[in-house]
């Protein structure tokens, strides 16, 4: 390589490390990850057009100014400056390029109405490749989620949980001897013995623990409502600094007739102190219910190989069809214009209720490309089955988008070519007239550039909560 070549890639290469510095590992592994989901994208064309017997002349991986390349044969491989992705080059791809007639036989416009749908849907049929061996290492090695049975996936801190040693992760077997196979049955078990002394069993990585505690508590809707300030659901931890014990205690120190100083825990909301009179209290059966201090996540069982595929297939589809929603809904009228309202609007959220709902549909929104590797970061930080939920949902939705029917699109080729065979008749080819789509192509391309730099500038400004 010359000297202009070296620099070139002591760029690239600085713009990586630039981005392990800022971003983290992970932040490197989701830009790759986007390149060779692209990569095999451009590959699929690749092998079908040679596969087909058309001419390729040039393969590279990102745009911009060549790093280096070299010549196979009439084809040129290389690496450019920009690592956004990939593209082949199949000569002849409309029918206004002008080819020599040498060659004119092996160009993509020559060939077949199957040769050429082959070619034009060859991309998505990779990304939707990728999705289905993805789903199946998921289900293969990490599994589907059990209907009942569940894990612990976070504990509260100084609760009945934290006290006898359970983690994120162990599987409570039974609370007071009655097994607890759902979170449901669970619940109930737990709700129904607040402040008695219980055997908890639980296991972790196949080890069984068996501890002795007390039910921790926390107010029903009837027990709040005689308490100035304190709502459903608060935990009380200590009464004028003392250690809260239990209701029947609890009730007893309330009855001396002055204000006492009562801290509680509020999910949520973390800890509050309130003032509030002795007043007479409703009996426990009444006031509390019980409460042990974790929370789920679900169960996952591996599937071996032939159960895998099926389940694949069902997720696939389900997948797909939430993606062709999201799509048709998003290029609806009323979805771009409210995409473009949304970014301009300087009104004024009225209420705490109100922000909150619209926080929540701004993260349903789409992503630009820096919001979707902000996500696979997040998605990466939190595990690699996460992760690889990620990589299935990027190629499901990126090979649905590829099949729009419109230019510059893969989806726009495959119906040109489809319109072809349909007007053709008696063994003679129609062949449409293109040069009369540049107008659509265009607008099209002013459309996806437009919503792809609104995109890009919600994210920066405004970035979704991805946890």
């Amino acid at each position: 390589m010359d000297r202009d070549q070296n620099f070139k890639l002591l760029l690239l290469i600085g713009a990586f490390l630039s981005l392990a510095f800022l971003g983290g590992f992970s932040a490197v592994v989701v830009v790759l990850s986007i390149v060779l989901i692209f990569f095999f994208h451009e590959l699929g064309h690749y092998v079908v057009a040679r596969m087909s017997g058309m001419q390729v002349t040039e393969f590279f991986i990102g745009f911009g100014p060549r790093i280096f390349s070299f010549h196979k044969g009439e084809t040129e491989y290389g690496l450019k400056a920009i690592p956004a992705g990939a593209y082949v080059r199949v000569t002849g791809m409309n029918n206004l390029e002008d080819v020599d007639p040498s060659i004119e036989n092996r160009t993509y416009r020559a060939q077949s109405y199957p040769k050429r749908l082959a070619l034009t849907l060859a991309g998505s049929a990779t990304h939707f490749l990728l999705a289905l061996i993805l789903l199946i290492v998921i289900f293969m090695t990490i599994g589907e989620p059990h209907p009942t049975k569940w894990d612990v996936g976070q504990v509260v801190p100084d609760s009945t949980a934290s006290n006898v040693g359970v983690v994120k992760g162990d599987r409570i077997l039974s609370v007071g001897g009655q097994e607890t196979e759902s979170f449901e049955s669970f619940g109930m078990a737990v709700s129904e013995n607040p402040g008695k002394f219980l055997e908890i069993e639980f296991e972790r990585n196949g080890k069984q623990f068996n501890r002795f505690a007390t039910i921790g508590e926390r107010l029903t809707l009837e027990g709040a409502s005689f308490l100035e300030g304190i709502e459903a659901g608060d935990q009380v931890i200590s009464v004028d600094g003392n250690p809260y014990s239990n209701w029947k205690n609890f009730s007893s120190i309330l009855t001396d007739g002055s204000f006492h100083r009562v801290e509680v825990n509020r999910p949520g909301m973390g800890l509050g102190i309130f003032e509030i009179k002795a007043i007479e209290l409703p009996d426990s059966e009444k006031a509390v219910r019980g409460f042990f201090g974790v929370g789920p996540q679900r169960s996952f069982e591996p599937l071996n190989l032939v159960d895998s595929v099926p389940a694949t297939f069902d997720r696939f589809t389900e997948i797909s069809v939430a993606s062709v929603e999201g799509l048709a809904d998003f290029f609806s009228p009323d979805g771009l214009t409210g995409f473009v309202k949304e970014t301009f609007t300087t009104e004024e959220k009225f209420s705490d209720q109100q922000t909150q709902i619209q926080s929540t549909e701004e993260d349903d929104r789409l992503l630009s490309i820096y919001g979707a590797a902000r996500l696979g970061n997040a998605m990466l930080d939190e595990g690699t089955h996460n992760y690889l939920w990620f990589l299935v949902l990027i190629n499901v939705f990126v090979g649905i988008f590829n099949l729009v029917p419109l230019l510059p699109l893969d989806g726009g080729h495959a119906a040109i070519a489809t319109y072809e065979r349909l007007r053709s008749r008696k063994g003679k080819r129609y062949v449409a007239d293109v040069s009369k789509l540049i107008p659509v192509t265009w607008v099209v391309i002013t459309v996806l550039i437009g919503i792809a730099i609104i995109a890009l500038y919600r994210d920066i400004i405004d970035l979704p909560n991805f946890g």
